[in-house]
């Protein structure tokens, strides 16, 4: 399941990082989306992609480049299997 969220979110790259950063970059957000899947059943669409959100602005910052479609990332989160 890691290597599922974490291609998602590598190819989302909300920080636009790639192809300069190392493939973890995102590992300690990637753990922390983890965490909150486990909770699926009591998931929204919304609230995955406001935690998403928060996630990453507490990892670097609210002043960061932030791509605006949290709502599809959580979608693609929320439909793995």
């Amino acid at each position: 399941m890691y290597d599922k969220v974490e291609k998602i979110i590598n190819e989302w790259d909300p920080i636009d990082l790639f192809p300069m950063a190392p493939e973890d970059e995102y590992s300690q957000e990637i753990r922390k989306i983890m965490n909150v899947l486990k909770r699926k059943e009591r998931l929204s669409v919304e609230n995955l992609a406001s935690t998403l959100k928060t996630i990453f602005i507490e990892s670097f910052g609210d002043d960061i480049f932030f791509r605006d479609n949290e709502l599809d990332i959580a979608n693609k989160l929320l439909n793995l299997e």
